[in-house]
């Protein structure tokens, strides 16, 4: 059938004059079925250019066995500089003549159907408004997997494609329709408007550069359509980590923070002026809660990298002024004409809930690792041999009871059976908690944070020491609940042995044990008397530590030395501590104490260490595993100052649970003050440490 509508049209299609540009990078994996794909298409490419930005593997000796031109460029080239670099060796356009040239843009990890240029053709030569074209993509290693069907962007920077969570394809977006953008893995676009808009921005090595290059299409008056039965196989290996970002932007070869950056570029250097203010306090407020939530997730390095790419705008701003100069060169029409392709809130928080529903109902489904997925066993998905070649046969699933299959997960029973569990015990509880050791919350975040940064606190009868690191933190982690702490603090001790529960469960399988063990461990500790009793007497840094505790066990990998973690594990580790340390200075001068100690006993065995040579001192401290050590004491103790000092100078008098008032106290109940809970949950990480170093 697609031969035969292809066909229909080959009158007007011979008119079309087509560049294939491949891009390659370390694509040697790929870049086989890639150049099979473009010599099986049923609309011969007129004529194809790569670019090799600096490959280290077979990339460049393959396409020249295949007879491709190769123009051989810097590793730490630009994906846009590589496409400029490859028209700038085609023949000046002769744009006189009746015959239209196209550019066909493709990645090294992206194979085309072979009617996928034909299908591409046929819609932009009905279509003459239209300047660019895309495919609907699919996944390279999962082909019945959507992964974009046209892209857009949100307010605060999200790449957009409004799909389903893995949504699988079933004809569903076969239709053409009108797009903000297409990506770069299989775009068509006409020379004559890629010259004219100059380009990709040289300020968008890699990532948000299609979004940019379809929005100022728009602006310059073209259509950007996406093509539904043209299909691609994409494999995303820059995206997904498969291989190393090199270009010059790429700072410590991240790209997330690249595509955070980008991102931010892209909204700040083609909206209005006037609502640049609205969206750049959109983007800081958002980085601010993806690092929250990264944190949360122990992942530090990408909570890292959200504040480095509104930092890296902010420190460079001469690129964004550029950019947003030159836009006005090529602009037509206003930015308004994008505003039906950035999709509303609603639809956004819509989508965001059924991909946390659809996450959850796949985490927990019985035998999901069973479960096939439609892999390219060979050619035949892009045309070079026959489709018949390898049908595949889908053997029929196997039905549980719904009782048996929650049996057979048992975290998610665990889940659950704590959920409920906490639900009949903090019955009485719901709305602002206060008491015992816990004192009244006030009622907005940013009277807690300013609280943090006063000279002078309300503590009996006033005081001017320093606040506690903790505050803050609860600050700025209650805007999960909308800035409000009260909310926060409430939802945080109605959920602690759920938490508890699932921390400790992963923790255990990180230890080589069973799932029943792990719930069964898990079960102990969510609902040990530590933690009972820390609920019931509002403890919120004994529940703070318990919730770390597991976090460290995990990082702190059994029987393996300091010296072999690496130092983004070490800093994690550092990063957790000084937490814990910020709510329990207990934590913090039994961490420092310790550290200290394993120090002095590791510089002591050296068999120099009676030395008085500064030199030889010096050698003796220059090791690994020394510098990890030193790192594991002062961070922490650096991150919390100025408490911290006062720690260490007065340690018996910050002994005292948070909400207590120092100036009603005396020195003979400092000692009735220390928490026997967080000094149990003391005992229990120290003595996994010293059996694990």
């Amino acid at each position: 059938m697609a031969e035969k509508q292809s066909t229909g049209t080959q009158v007007q299609l011979k008119d079309q004059f087509v560049t294939a540009i491949v891009v390659t990078h370390d694509g040697v994996t790929w870049l086989s079925e890639v150049v099979a794909s473009l010599s099986s298409q049923k609309h011969k490419v007129d004529q194809i250019i790569a670019v090799d930005n600096g490959s280290n593997d077979g990339s460049v000796k393959l396409l020249t066995n295949a007879g491709i031109e190769v123009i051989k460029k810097s590793r730490r080239n630009g994906f846009g500089a590589a496409v400029a670099a490859a028209v700038a060796k085609l023949p000046p356009a002769d744009y006189e003549s009746n015959q239209q040239e196209w550019l066909w843009i493709l990645h090294d990890d992206c194979a085309p159907d072979r009617y996928a240029l034909a299908k591409l053709l046929e819609a932009v030569v009905a279509r003459p408004q239209v300047g660019i074209a895309g495919p609907k993509i699919l996944g390279w290693y999962d082909r019945k997997h959507i992964l974009e069907a046209g892209i857009s962007i949100t307010e605060n920077g999200t790449r957009w494609t409004a799909l389903e969570d893995r949504e699988h394809d079933q004809g569903q977006h076969d239709e053409v329709k009108d797009v903000l953008a297409v990506s770069t893995a299989g775009m068509l676009i006409k020379r004559s408007l890629f010259e004219e808009l100059g380009g990709f921005d040289p300020s968008l090595e890699l990532f948000r550069d299609d979004i940019d290059l379809g929005w100022r299409a728009h602006i310059a008056g073209h259509s950007v359509v996406c093509v539904g039965e043209a299909i691609l196989y994409h494999a995303e290996a820059a995206s997904s980590e498969r291989r190393s970002v090199d270009v010059r932007d790429a700072i410590l070869h991240r790209p997330l923070l690249l595509d955070r950056r980008n991102a931010a570029f892209v909204l700040l250097a083609n909206s209005s002026w006037w609502i640049l203010p609205w969206v750049a306090i959109q983007l800081l407020f958002t980085s601010i809660g993806r690092s929250i939530i990264y944190l949360l997730a122990k992942l530090p390095g990408y909570a890292a990298d959200e504040i480095a790419a509104v930092a890296l705008l902010i420190f460079k701003p001469a690129d964004l002024i550029k950019s947003r100069r030159y836009r006005k060169s090529s602009k037509v029409l206003t930015a308004r004409v994008i505003t039906p392709f950035i999709p509303s809130r609603g639809v956004q928080l819509r989508s965001i809930v059924e991909r946390i529903s659809s996450s959850l109902v796949n985490a927990f489904k019985p035998n999901r690792a069973d479960g096939e997925i439609t892999r390219a066993k060979n050619y035949s998905d892009i045309g070079v041999i026959d489709e018949s070649f390898d049908e595949i046969e889908y053997a029929p699933s196997k039905s549980f009871s719904k009782i048996r299959s929650l049996v057979k997960q048992p975290l998610l029973l665990g889940i659950l059976l704590t959920l409920f569990i906490s639900l009949l015990y903090s019955r009485n509880r719901f709305g602002s908690l206060s008491g015992g050791a816990l004192a009244v919350a006030p009622a907005s975040a940013f009277e807690l944070i300013t609280s943090y940064v006063n000279s002078w606190h309300l503590v009996g009868l006033g005081s001017s020491a320093a606040a506690p690191a903790w505050i803050p933190i609860i600050g700025i982690a209650s805007f999960v609940t909308a800035a409000n702490p009260q909310s926060f603090i409430a939802a945080l001790f109605f959920l602690t042995p759920t938490l508890l529960f699932v921390l400790s469960y992963r923790t255990a399988r990180r230890y080589s044990l069973t799932k029943y063990s792990s719930v069964f461990v898990a079960f102990i500790y969510a609902f040990s008397p530590v933690t009972l009793a820390a609920i019931n007497q509002g403890r919120i840094g004994t529940i703070v530590i318990a919730l770390l505790l597991p976090g460290l066990f995990t990082l702190l990998e059994k029987n393996r030395g300091l010296e072999n973690l690496t130092w983004r594990k070490i800093f994690s580790i550092t990063l957790v501590a000084a937490v814990a340390g910020a709510f329990s200075l207990l934590f913090l001068l039994a961490w420092t104490l310790f550290h200290v100690s394993v120090l002095t006993y590791t510089y002591f065995t050296l068999s120099k260490w009676r030395t008085r040579n500064w030199q030889q001192i010096l050698k003796n401290l220059d090791t690994d595993e020394v510098k990890k050590r030193a790192a594991l004491i002062f961070t922490p103790l650096l991150i919390n100052v100025p408490i911290s000092i006062n720690l260490l100078l007065n340690p018996l008098q910050q002994f005292v649970s948070q909400g207590f008032q120092l100036s009603q106290l005396t020195h003979f109940r400092y000692f009735s003050l220390i928490q026997a809970d967080q000094a149990h949950l003391l005992y229990l990480f120290w003595h996994h440490l010293f059996f694990t170093y």
